[in-house]
C-alpha cells in the first residue's frame, strides 16, 4: 500500500533535502515553516462572554463609583483598539501563511528556497486560499452553532437534558472533524494541485476529488498514520523545544537582569535584548519543526503522485529515492526490489542475456560458431591438415 510504503520514502526524501546541513537553506525554510505549521500550536480562539454574571450586575450607585474611579469610555476605546490591532495582525499572519504554503511546496519541489521570488509569484494563489479558508471557518461555525442558536431563539431551555447536551457535543465534534479534514486535504493536496496546474481552490478540489474517491483506502490510511505520527512527533519535539528554550532563556535572562540593575539606560537596552530573545526562541522552535513539516508534506506529495501520476510534483525526488541505493526500505526487507541484481531489472542489466558480451550467439566459445567446434574442421586451428 502506497500510504504505508511512502513513510520511509518521505523520510529518505527529507534527509536528501536537509543534509548535509546548509545554514542558509535551514534558516529560510524555518521562516516558511513558522507561517505554515503554526509551530504545532492551535489556531486563534473566539472569545466568549460570561453568561452567568447577569445576576450579579452592579447597581447604579456602584456603576457611578466605578466610572469615577476608572474612565470606562477610554477603557472601552483602548480595548477596541487592541482588539482591532489583534485582528489586523491575525489577518496579516493568515494571508502570509496562505502564501507561504505555496512557497513551501515550491521549495520542496525545486529543492531550493527563494522566499521573495516564490512569494511574489503566488500572492494571488494565497489570497484565493485565504478566502476559501475563511469561508470554511464561517460555514463550519454556522453549522456548529445552528442548533444552539435555534434553542436560544425559541427560549425553551427547560427541556434541555443531559442527553441532548451530550448529543450536541458529539454533533460539534463531527463538524470539527469534517472541518479539520477539509483543511488538511486543502493544505496537503489541493494547494499542490493549484500550483501544478494553475487552478483556483474549488477547481483544484474538483480535480482532486476523483483521485480521493478512487483511492479512498489509501487516503484513510494516510489520515490515520498522519494523526498518530503527529501526536508522537509533537510530544518528542516539545521535549526538545522545552530544553532548548530553557537553554536560551538562561543567558538572555541574565543579561536582561544585569541591564535592568544598571539603571535607566540599562532598562532601555533591555527592551531590544528581550525582543532578540523572543526572535531567537521562535527561530529555534521553527528549526525544530522544519524537518517535521518537510517530512509530512513530502509524504503527502508522494502519495498524491502515486495515486495520480498526472499530479506528481516531485518526479525527480521520487525517482531518486526509489532508485538503486536511494530507498532504504528496498534493502531492509531483503526483497531486493531496488537491487541491481533483481530479476525484474535484468533488461537493463549490463549482464543482460540479450546484450551480454558472453551471449551464446556471439560467444567465441559457442558450440555453433566456436573455433574449436568439431564439425568445423576446415576452419579449425587444430585441423588435422595443419602441423598439429
Amino acid at each position: 500500500m502506497d500510504a504505508i510504503d511512502n513513510l520511509s520514502d518521505a523520510l529518505e526524501t527529507t534527509r536528501t533535502l536537509l543534509t548535509p546541513i546548509q545554514v542558509g537553506l535551514w534558516v529560510k525554510l524555518a521562516i516558511v515553516v513558522f507561517f505554515v505549521s503554526s509551530l504545532g500550536l492551535g489556531g486563534p480562539t473566539v472569545p466568549g462572554g460570561d453568561v452567568g454574571t447577569f445576576a450579579d450586575e452592579p447597581t447604579i450607585d456602584d456603576t457611578a463609583e466605578l466610572e469615577d474611579e476608572i474612565p470606562v469610555e477610554e477603557l472601552v476605546l483602548g480595548l477596541l483598539i487592541i482588539g482591532g490591532l489583534a485582528l489586523v495582525f491575525w489577518l496579516l499572519y493568515t494571508v502570509i501563511g496562505a502564501v507561504m504554503e505555496f512557497v513551501f511546496i515550491e521549495s520542496l519541489r525545486s529543492s531550493e528556497v527563494h522566499i521573495r521570488r516564490y512569494f511574489s509569484a503566488n500572492l494571488g494563489n494565497g489570497l484565493r486560499l485565504v478566502v476559501f479558508q475563511l469561508g470554511v471557518i464561517l460555514i463550519a461555525g454556522a453549522v456548529a452553532s445552528a442548533p444552539a442558536a435555534l434553542v436560544f431563539v425559541l427560549g425553551d431551555f427547560g427541556d434541555i437534558s443531559a442527553g441532548l447536551i451530550a448529543l450536541y457535543i458529539l454533533y460539534g465534534l463531527g463538524v470539527f472533524l469534517v472541518y479539520s479534514l477539509i483543511q488538511r486535504f486543502t493544505s496537503a493536496f489541493v494547494v499542490p494541485i493549484m500550483l501544478q496546474e494553475d487552478r483556483g481552490v474549488l477547481s483544484a478540489w474538483r480535480r482532486f476529488w476523483p483521485t480521493v474517491t478512487a483511492n479512498w483506502t489509501e487516503y484513510v490510511v494516510y489520515l490515520v498514520l498522519v494523526w498518530v505520527l503527529s501526536i508522537a512527533v509533537a510530544i518528542a519535539a516539545w521535549f526538545v523545544i522545552a530544553f532548548g528554550v530553557l537553554a536560551l532563556l538562561i543567558p538572555f535572562g541574565i543579561v536582561i537582569v544585569l541591564l535592568v540593575l544598571a539603571g535607566e539606560i540599562g532598562l532601555f537596552l533591555a527592551i531590544p535584548v528581550g525582543l532578540l530573545a523572543v526572535v531567537s526562541i521562535l527561530l529555534f522552535i521553527s528549526l525544530v519543526w522544519t524537518p517535521i513539516a518537510t517530512y509530512f508534506q513530502y509524504y503527502a506529495l508522494l502519495l498524491l503522485g502515486d495515486t495520480n501520476g498526472e499530479l506528481d510534483l516531485i518526479p525527480e525526488q521520487r525517482a531518486a529515492v526509489r532508485s538503486d541505493g536511494g530507498n532504504l526500505s528496498d534493502h531492509d526487507d531483503g526483497t531486493g526490489d531496488g537491487d541491481s541484481w533483481d530479476d525484474t531489472s535484468t533488461t537493463d542489466d549490463s549482464w543482460d542475456d540479450e546484450n551480454d558480451s558472453w551471449d551464446d550467439e556471439d560467444d567465441p566459445w559457442n558450440s555453433d560458431s566456436s573455433r574449436w567446434d568439431d564439425t568445423d574442421e576446415e576452419s579449425d586451428d587444430r585441423d588435422e591438415n595443419r602441423g598439429w
